[in-house]
């Protein structure tokens, strides 16, 4: 593995192991909790298949150059900590991600050529995004339109009911989430 620090634009160090770093992914599937994929939280970037490495393309200004690159904000983004993934959009699922290949340091965590996740768990995101990742936990799994699966506490359902958002379908959380690591081949993040 290449590790190359973006700040001084130049390779650092060779290493054999992968660095593992924090993740989060918004979660789609079906209606029964079947068919689960990790899906990036931010674009319209490409589901993260079970049991395959994911691969960073880069096609900036429609020239494809090798993922990622200095200069370019290209690559499987991964952090350092947890309070940057607090600001991230519609959160249902943490993990640690091995990263390897070429890696970009940055400011904020790690661009890479190919990830893998290693620990996964559903979160609440509105717990999430209000406590941190020690929130309340999720107990179950709502199922809405497009597909998309929203773990939810007991107290955030509530909510989601009283604001007119109740989901289509009910999971329990904890099945989704064992569901969810069968079909990756990961343990459980414990935090």
């Amino acid at each position: 593995m290449t590790y190359v620090d973006a700040e001084l634009s130049q390779e650092v160090e060779r290493t054999a192991e992968p660095i593992l770093a924090w993740r989060s992914w918004a979660l789609t599937g079906r209606s029964d909790g079947t068919r689960l994929l990790l899906r990036p939280v931010a674009g319209r970037a490409h589901p993260w298949r079970p049991r395959e490495v994911v691969t960073a393309t880069c096609k900036r200004g429609g020239v494809f150059h090798e993922a990622p690159a200095i200069g370019c904000t290209c690559g499987l983004h991964a952090s350092q900590t947890l309070d940057i993934l607090r600001r991230t959009k519609c959160p249902a699922v943490l993990g640690r991600v091995a990263l390897w290949g070429r890696v970009v340091e940055h400011e904020l965590g790690y661009r890479a050529r190919f990830a893998y996740p290693q620990r996964l768990r559903l979160i609440c995101q509105f717990c999430f995004w209000q406590k941190g990742p020690l929130g309340q936990g999720p107990t179950v799994v709502a199922f809405y339109p497009r597909d998309e699966l929203v773990p939810l506490c007991a107290t955030h359902l509530e909510s989601a009911h009283a604001n007119g958002m109740a989901p289509k379908r009910l999971l329990p959380a904890a099945v989704v989430d064992q569901r969810l690591r069968a079909t990756y081949a990961v343990d459980p993040l414990a935090i």
